[in-house]
């Protein structure tokens, strides 16, 4: 087991990381005894910490508080908002947030202050603790109170900030949610002065959060509901199949979609994809359209790489394109007022293509895209001002960035006046 000590003013307390079976089963008892919604199972990567309280001599030591630490909620509206996360970021950096999910005061040994004194030494320890056990440093915390039960006071003493009420839905072991009726009160408690804007920032993370981010060839959450990933896969219901009859085993539009998916995603080549699209679920898999099942568990499979590599190489891109930059316009939000465009070869040297993007400069989510050959009038800068030309897309009062390519007088996006 781990210990950590923090000087305590008001009295001796030991924060210790358990990490032998025997001690979490205490830790879990207690909780057990006397918190009101018991010990629970946390998911993901998970954290028991107990707070002890030794004598003068530093001898013998009490059990005075449990916390128990875990993954954090997967949707959350107003946390979203608060670190201006889009849905692929959150996918990605989710694990950065971990969710207070148990806290408990033993009644024997309650009195004034001990709570706040025992969150303060939880909190000012955490990152090392978990980086301790998991590799990589937090930057945020997370917890719920119900109202009902405390009005919240430990969260106020200890600079949590509240983000409002969540809408009273509990997640039930068969994929759904019910509805309880019983709202919670959202608490968030930056770790450092810097991870806001850490966890909102398009650059890379510094090393000692990277273990954390997801990457494009890793098993992520979807980052799309169920709804939009069908509307993605109904986008390209008029677009013709190419495969012969014998290959046709998954349907078109559920392929198109996940390599669509896969793209959005910022998967940059076909095995990138198909890792990508791996980590999506059931629920998730058939709102895409897969039909095929395994024999052995019932599952919906997903298509192999072979078989997504072979459809890249034989679909036309520009009807594909179409597709998509029709769904991310129905789908997107209001235009930012900073926006970027760049243009990037797929697979290497452009094996698989190439395509220009239009994104939101803060997030990454792209707006539009048009695909080019690389020939001599088929290029990245004619093939931008076409993408900007488009009249669906509403480009008025956005400031545009492009790097210095886009400087060149002829066919420079520069030329375009739609600013």
């Amino acid at each position: 087991m781990k210990l950590t000590q923090f000087p305590s003013p008001a009295a001796n307390l030991l924060l210790r990381t358990a990490t032998q079976q025997a001690e979490i089963d205490l830790l879990r008892q207690a909780l057990n005894r006397e918190h009101y919604l018991k010990a629970g199972r946390p998911v993901g990567h998970t954290l028991w910490q107990g707070i002890y309280e030794t004598d003068i001599d530093g001898g013998s030591s009490n059990l005075v508080g449990v916390l128990c630490w875990g993954a954090a909620a997967k949707h959350l509206k107003e946390r979203e908002k608060l670190i201006q996360w889009d849905k692929v970021t959150c996918a990605n950096r989710l694990k950065l947030v971990v969710q207070l999910r148990r806290f408990l005061i033993i009644d024997a040994v309650r009195r004034p202050n001990l709570a706040s004194q025992c969150m303060g030494l939880a909190l000012r320890g955490l990152q090392n603790e978990w980086e301790k056990s998991h590799g990589y440093r937090p930057l945020l915390a997370e917890s719920f109170h119900d109202p009902k039960q405390h009005t919240g006071t430990l969260y106020k003493a200890t600079n949590w900030t509240p983000l409002g009420l969540t809408k009273g839905f509990a997640r039930h072991r068969a994929d759904f949610y019910q509805d309880l009726k019983s709202p919670k009160r959202l608490w968030v408690k930056p770790l450092q002065k810097s991870s806001l804007g850490l966890l909102s920032s398009p650059s890379d993370l510094p090393e000692v959060h990277q273990k954390a981010v997801a990457s494009a060839t890793s098993g992520a959450r979807c980052a799309l509901k169920c709804s939009e990933l069908r509307t993605l896969r109904q986008a390209f219901e008029k677009i013709d199949d190419p495969r012969g009859p014998f290959g046709r085993r998954h349907p078109f539009t559920a392929m198109l979609g996940l390599i669509s998916y896969g793209l959005i995603c910022g998967a940059p080549d076909v095995k990138s994809i198909w890792r990508k699209c791996g980590a999506l679920d059931e629920n998730q898999r058939r709102a895409m359209g897969l039909t095929q099942r395994s024999k052995a568990t019932g599952r919906l499979t997903m298509p192999g790489y072979d078989a997504i590599n072979d459809l890249v190489n034989k679909i036309d891109p520009k009807p594909m394109a179409s597709a998509i930059n029709n769904w991310l316009i129905e789908h997107s939000d209001s235009l930012p007022k900073t926006l970027a465009i760049d243009g990037k070869d797929l697979g290497g040297k452009g094996q698989l293509g190439s395509i220009v993007t239009l994104c939101h400069s803060s997030t990454g989510i792209p707006l539009a895209m048009e695909t080019y050959s690389g020939g001599k009038n088929d290029c990245e800068l004619p093939v931008t001002t076409k993408l900007l030309a488009k009249k669906e897309l509403s480009l008025t009062n956005a400031v545009i960035t492009n790097d210095a390519l886009g400087t060149q007088k002829n066919g420079s996006p520069n030329s375009n006046k739609r600013r």
